[in-house]
């Protein structure tokens, strides 16, 4: 009961409210109309809600609001005035003609009119608040997305295999090339302040991610030398754009991670832009023994750019090349 009740609020309240006024109709023309001129309120309410309605959803198959909300509104509106004067003519028909119920049933059915544009736009309001609470909903899901993404980040940082290749590579550093290692921590440095930076945010600038994205395949040529190569060709024009964050840095990482990388056999990675996709794709040498992975950073990529609304991430895993394809933002 309680479903019902929430589910039809606006249709209930705006039936109760027509029925008050009616009953006070009725009264004013005689005092034992009142009620029956109420009752019959009702019925002429529904079969208005149930005609506009069924309009309502014809018309968001024709002119859905978010092609026009201004020119929907307006065509709703009308074509509810025009279905709700026919129902008035049908009133005024039945009460001239003395038909039976004239007296009661043609009082509210002259109204329609009038009670076609309430409910007209109660159904509008309806829209309206259903898209603001799906929305709030949406933007609820992304911050949490985005949380769980930040979260799995942070754990690839902290990652005790990250933290012993870093400081392995940075111990051999700072006896065999002191400024080297004084580079490596530099560029440490920056990729931790630039996630501390941007672990709130869901979406940041292209030139924002790939300035840290420098910083990080810098410190991983450093530790790899020749065995890896990664290439970054973006168009500046296109790096006002947005993408997820931290989304670049994470694709490379699985790339390291996944693929072997020695130097007779050097992992290639690729960082393009195209019909207004951002491409990560490298060469597949896939390790034998592979760290454990749950594959979380992908899938929960994949997820934000659903509910962003836009174009989905496309992921190709060949048998020589693995790519990832996010849209820009």
């Amino acid at each position: 009961m309680s479903k019902f009740l929430k589910k039809h609020a606006v249709r209930i309240s705006i039936t109760l409210l027509i029925m008050v006024a009616a009953f006070f109709i009725g009264i004013m023309m005689s005092p034992s109309f009142g009620l029956i001129v109420a009752a019959a309120s009702i019925l002429v309410v529904q079969l208005l809600w149930f005609i506009l309605a069924r309009i309502h959803r014809l018309l968001d198959r024709l002119l859905p609001f978010e092609k026009s909300e201004a020119g929907r509104m307006f065509l709703q509106l009308l074509v509810g005035f025009i279905a709700g004067w026919i129902v008035t003519s049908i009133g005024m028909l039945v009460f001239l003609l003395h038909l039976p119920f004239s007296n009661v049933l043609g009082i509210p059915l002259m109204y329609s009119h009038y009670l076609s544009i309430i409910i007209n736009i109660a159904l509008i309001g309806q829209y309206f608040f259903q898209a603001w609470k799906n929305n709030a909903v949406k933007e609820e899901r992304i911050k949490r997305e985005n949380t769980q993404m930040q979260l799995q980040h942070l754990k690839n940082q902290i990652d005790p295999h990250f933290l012993f290749n870093a400081f392995t590579s940075l111990d051999n550093l700072t006896q065999t090339n002191p400024p080297l290692a004084s580079e490596f921590i530099r560029h440490l440095s920056k990729i931790y302040r630039h996630a501390l930076e941007n672990k709130d945010n869901g979406v940041t600038p292209l030139a924002v991610e790939l300035d840290m994205l420098r910083h990080y395949t810098a410190l991983q040529k450093i530790r790899f030398g020749d065995a890896l190569a990664i290439d970054i060709d973006i168009n500046p024009s296109q790096e006002d754009r947005g993408v997820a964050a931290l989304s670049l840095q994470m694709l490379i990482d699985n790339a390291i991670k996944h693929n072997e990388i020695h130097p007779d056999h050097p992992l290639y990675i690729r960082v393009y832009e195209e019909d207004g996709y951002i491409i990560v794709s490298n060469n597949k040498q896939i390790r034998r023994q592979l760290a454990i992975s749950n594959k979380q950073g992908l899938q929960q990529l994949k997820q934000m750019y659903k509910l962003l609304g836009e174009k989905e991430v496309i992921v190709k895993d060949g048998d020589a090349k693995f790519t990832v394809s996010m849209p820009m933002l």
